[in-house]
């Protein structure tokens, strides 16, 4: 196995809550904390009280009655030796769950563990984690947290710089052909036969798109799409981040996703990543774009009207039990999109942190003023070191910051899109700012140049919304009522430069 060396985040005595308790769960138990991040995020946003689709709970997704399909949660209350209600209710036992079920399967594998700044070797405890059985599904799941570590993290509770990974070590499995019936699909992975009914449809037969949220990941509902014991399925499934598009089931079969058997009969079905109460987080526009261009592919193959009517929620199908993808989903928006009207809406951030010497080790400076040059507005690191200007253009952005004692900071990107983050750090060098110094040598982080939504600033986690309640996949495809959803989608992972 190939390997970079790797720049391993270390953050600010400062910081304190949610962030802590990786620090020290990762500690505790020896196991990678950039890992232990990502997979919090990919399985919840860090909201304790998620809980998915197919039945998984918290921050990590945990499983109650399935261990075949994802972490479980008696495992894991076994390991702390706390019971599952405890578990539940504490997201500083879902974290420190998550390290000993990682450090428990690292011991498996290997004997003893590897060492944390080995990211690479941590594929395999990945895999572990993840409880899919299916290969394909295994690399699918380190393929997106890979990817994660790789992006960085900025939320209100979790922040944590871009790390470099070797890609080709990390993962060994090619991800599927493209196929299907868009042109655009990433990949083409078949939901369980037990999942749809096998029909001969045709464009005449086809009168609605129906739009969903999954109440859960995109690679949970892959995979849920895939395990026999769902009873439910969508045709597509959209990524949040970046818009990348699984077919599931053709077109000219059934999937059971409307929960109206006559809609289903005449409707393709779209799932997107996320929750119902968390738009601002989900509903990214490269997500909007995704689907919007999946959807008028599908409306102009198929002879569907081109309106409200026939472009629907799922909470509007008849007899509908589901809210989604409901009142945060922006229908002007989409429906501007799929007319192929583009309204600027400039969502891009440029963020990073101000430090003294090196943005991973050096001495984070709290509360010094960061300027965005071209606007003259400014922002106040917060007590991590942190700033970040949001509501950008595609454009070139810099930002300087002077502080006593120190050499003037600058740093400056192109910024090509108007959404997702733009990481631009600063390493201070102890000196005097130069007050006529408007073009010194940059020093930035060289992050990753995010595509759309790549990168979300994800508000601070609210209460979920019950899966009855809600949005999901629970919908019913015949009038007995099924339930369930999922997915997983395996991204190739970008070989990133390492950081300065």
């Amino acid at each position: 196995m190939s390997h970079l060396a790797l720049l391993v985040l270390q953050i600010s005595p400062a910081r304190a809550g949610t962030q802590a308790l990786y620090e020290d769960a990762a500690r505790e138990f020896s196991v990678p904390e950039e890992l232990l991040v990502a997979l919090a995020y990919e399985a919840s946003r860090f909201d304790a009280d998620a809980a998915s689709a197919w039945g998984g709970y918290g921050l990590y997704d945990l499983r109650e009655d399935d261990e075949s399909f994802g972490p479980g949660l008696e495992r894991v209350s076994t390991l702390l030796e706390v019971s599952p209600d405890e578990l539940r209710a504490r997201p500083d036992l879902q974290i420190r769950g998550a390290a000993a079920l990682m450090a428990w399967h690292g011991r498996n594998l290997y004997g003893e563990l590897p060492p944390v700044q080995d990211l690479e070797a941590w594929a395999p405890v990945v895999r572990a984690f993840s409880g899919r059985q299916e290969g394909h599904l295994q690399e699918m799941f380190v393929s997106v947290v890979y990817e994660i570590v790789q992006d960085g993290v900025y939320t209100d509770s979790v922040k944590q710089l871009p790390v470099t990974v070797d890609a080709d070590a990390a993962v060994f499995v090619a991800p599927p052909m493209a196929s299907g019936d868009y042109y655009g699909n990433y990949q083409f992975v078949a939901a369980s036969s037990s999942n749809y009914s096998d029909y001969s449809r045709d464009a005449s037969d086809i009168s609605y798109v129906v739009i969903h949220t999954v109440q859960g990941s995109y690679s949970g509902c892959i995979s849920w799409f895939q395990n026999s014991s769902a009873n439910v399925s969508a045709h597509y499934v959209v990524k949040s981040s970046d818009g990348q598009v699984t077919q599931m089931v053709w077109e000219e079969d059934v999937g059971w996703h409307a929960g109206n058997w006559s809609y289903n009969l005449a409707s393709v079905g779209i799932e997107h990543e996320g929750y119902v109460d968390q738009p601002d987080t989900y509903y990214t526009s490269a997500m909007y774009e995704g689907s919007a261009e999946l959807t008028a592919d599908i409306v102009e193959r198929n002879g569907i009207s081109l309106d409200r009517s026939h472009i629907i929620a799922h909470s509007e199908v008849p007899s509908a039990t589901h809210t989604d993808p409901g009142s945060g989903w922006d229908w002007d928006r989409y429906m501007d999109l799929i007319n192929g009207i583009d309204e600027p809406n400039p969502s891009a951030e440029l963020l990073g942190v101000v430090a003294v010497e090196d943005i991973y080790t050096g001495e984070r400076l709290s509360g010094v003023t960061v300027t965005l040059d071209q606007t003259g507005e400014t922002d106040k690191t917060d007590a991590d070191g942190w700033y970040v200007f949001d509501g950008l253009s595609a454009g070139t952005w810099s930002v300087t910051v002077k502080v006593d004692g120190y050499e003037t900071g600058t740093c400056s990107k192109d910024i090509t899109t108007d959404s997702g983050q733009w990481w631009c750090s600063m390493a201070l060098v102890p000196g005097e700012p130069d007050p006529q110094d408007s073009d010194p040598d940059p020093q930035d982080d060289t992050g990753p140049d995010f595509e759309p939504g790549d990168g979300i600033h994800v508000p601070p986690p609210g209460a979920r919304v019950g899966l009855g309640d809600s949005g999901g996949c629970s919908a019913s495809p015949l009038p007995e009522g099924q339930a369930g959803l999922v997915g997983i989608g395996l991204l190739a992972l970008l070989g990133l430069r390492r950081r300065s």
